[in-house]
């Protein structure tokens, strides 16, 4: 397994534990990935590697989202959408997961309690969960990133 798709797993993962730890949206599907690089060597090993596996399907300032050719088996379903994100400082976790949701519901359920910040920008809206003893944060996107792409999965 290439530290890529151990990364991917990884993320997926931990992101899933922390969803089934605060919500009760345990079946909830991957959608999702974005591997938050921390250094310059990290974010060209990971698009390199990303390379030869999928096609770019989005170019925003922040990385390249791509479409994986074959899906990575995860905890928590089959993922074929990873986003490369360039070095933050602002973001030292190691990734975050989408998981699809009913959002509505889901929002109604969860917009009070303080640890999910809702995330909202011009055509965007999210609800992030995180929490000081997870590396990574569980993400739950109005839309989710398939649909706002134009792509089937």
């Amino acid at each position: 397994m290439t530290k890529f798709t151990t990364t991917v797993k990884y993320i997926v993962d931990q992101s899933t534990k922390l969803k089934n730890d605060f919500t009760d949206d345990k079946k909830a599907p991957v959608e999702f990935v974005c591997i938050f690089c921390q250094n310059d060597e990290e974010y060209q090993y990971f698009s390199k590697e990303i390379k030869s596996d999928g096609k770019i399907v989005e170019d925003t300032k922040s990385g390249f989202t791509y479409l994986l050719n074959d899906p990575i088996e995860t905890v928590s379903g089959p993922l074929r959408l990873v986003k490369i994100r360039k070095p933050d400082l602002n973001r030292l976790e190691k990734g975050d997961a989408d998981f699809n949701t009913s959002y509505p519901a889901f929002k109604k359920k969860c917009e009070n309690n303080p640890r999910f910040e809702l995330v909202t920008r011009d055509d965007f809206e999210m609800l992030r969960l995180s929490d000081q003893s997870f590396n990574v944060m569980a993400c739950f996107s109005k839309i989710p990133k398939s649909s706002d792409l134009g792509i089937e999965l």
